[in-house]
This record gives structure tokens, C-alpha cells and sequence, in this order.
């Protein structure tokens, strides 16, 4: 492979779990998957000088984020993940966060819920499979959590003028997902449970336009 490294932001998860972050090695692959996740092992090997640079500083932003994740402040541990820049790192949290754990709307806040939208469309515009894929199960996630509770309220019309504005947020975020040209670019005749779910966030959409 070439000796110029991939920038931070366009990284493969590297198997972290913030779960159990104390007791791991970054150095260790057994929590990375062999067929998607090659390509950062080798990365890792390179020895390069920016390389180790761009691992230590990704293991100094790691120990950062799981100080915050230690003492349950979720909200500044998705501060700290947006400050990180880094899309790896970002599908290692999710991953262990919310889908290992089942973390849900009992675990997250609607405001913090607001607060993951820019970074789920990040990993949903990569380039990288794995990346990508982590950014649609978030998305399936958070549109199981929101659309029925977003659905019900845009019909009665009774609701808090500040959550109907994180209301919205979400309404605009389901609407841009479709939009996005890594999804336009798939063949979604090979991958019919996004095919399933951009259909049902496309009716979920038109649905609550009717009633402004």
C-alpha cells in the first residue's frame, strides 16, 4: 500500500470497546473483522512516523471520550466524539454504546438523540462499508425510537414548541438520508432491508408534511 496515510476522519473502526476500554490493547485485531477491516491492520504496520503520530493521537482522544462515558455523561461524551473527527472511533462507540447494549430512548435523551444526527450522517456518507453500515443501523435505530412518538404528535398538534423543534430536526434528517449520494449510488435491489427502510422514512416524511 502506499506510505502516505488515510486522514484521520476516514478511518475503519479498529475494535474498541468503550464498554471495557480498560482493559484493552489498541494494538490487539481481536475484535476486528478480518474481511472488512484489513486495510487499517496493515495501516497500523506501516512503520511511518505519521502513522504512530495519528495512532497516538487517536488513542489520547479515546481515553478522553471514555472518561466522559465512565461517569455516564452522554451528552459530552457526543460532544467529545464530534470534537474527534474521527469515523472509526466513531463506529466503535455506536457499536458498543447502542448496539451491543441495546441502548435506546430509556438510555438516550431526545436532545442527545438531536446531537448523534450529524455524526450517524457522516458514517452514512462514507466511503468505507463498514463505516456506512454502522451510520444505516444508527439511522434504523433512531427512526424506530422517534417516528412513531414525530407521527402521532404532528396529528394532534399538542406538544412542547422545543420538542417539536428537535421534532423536526429529525423530520429533515429522515428526509436528507434518501438524498445522500453513497445511497443513491447502491444497488438497493441487493440490500432490501434499506430498500424497506428508505421507503417507509419516504411515507413517514410525507406524512408529516401534512400537517404543519
Amino acid at each position: 500500500m502506499s506510505g502516505n496515510p488515510k486522514k484521520e476522519d476516514e478511518t475503519q473502526p479498529i475494535g474498541i470497546d468503550f464498554n471495557d476500554f480498560g482493559n484493552q490493547n489498541i494494538s490487539s485485531n481481536e475484535n476486528v473483522n478480518s474481511s472488512e477491516d484489513d486495510p487499517i491492520i496493515k495501516e497500523i504496520s506501516v512503520p511511518h512516523p505519521k502513522i504512530k503520530k495519528i495512532l497516538q493521537n487517536r488513542m489520547n482522544s479515546l481515553k478522553q471520550l471514555s472518561n466522559t462515558w465512565i461517569k455516564g455523561d452522554i451528552r459530552q461524551t457526543i460532544r467529545e466524539l464530534s470534537l474527534i473527527k474521527d469515523q472509526g472511533v466513531s463506529c466503535d462507540f455506536f457499536n458498543s454504546a447502542f448496539m451491543q447494549n441495546s441502548y435506546n430512548k430509556d438510555y438516550l435523551t431526545l436532545e442527545e438523540s438531536v446531537e448523534l444526527i450529524p455524526l450517524v450522517i457522516t458514517l452514512v456518507e462514507s466511503k468505507y462499508e463498514s463505516n456506512f453500515r454502522c451510520g444505516v443501523k444508527m439511522v434504523c435505530m433512531l427512526f424506530d425510537m422517534y417516528s412513531d412518538s414525530i407521527r402521532s404528535s404532528k396529528r394532534s398538534q399538542k406538544i412542547e414548541p422545543k420538542t417539536m423543534e428537535n421534532y423536526t430536526k429529525f423530520i429533515q434528517f429522515f428526509d436528507t438520508i434518501p438524498k445522500i449520494e453513497t445511497i443513491v449510488k447502491r444497488d438497493l435491489n441487493k440490500d432490501k432491508n434499506l430498500k424497506a427502510l428508505l421507503g417507509e422514512m419516504k411515507v413517514f416524511v410525507e406524512d408529516c408534511m401534512r400537517f404543519r
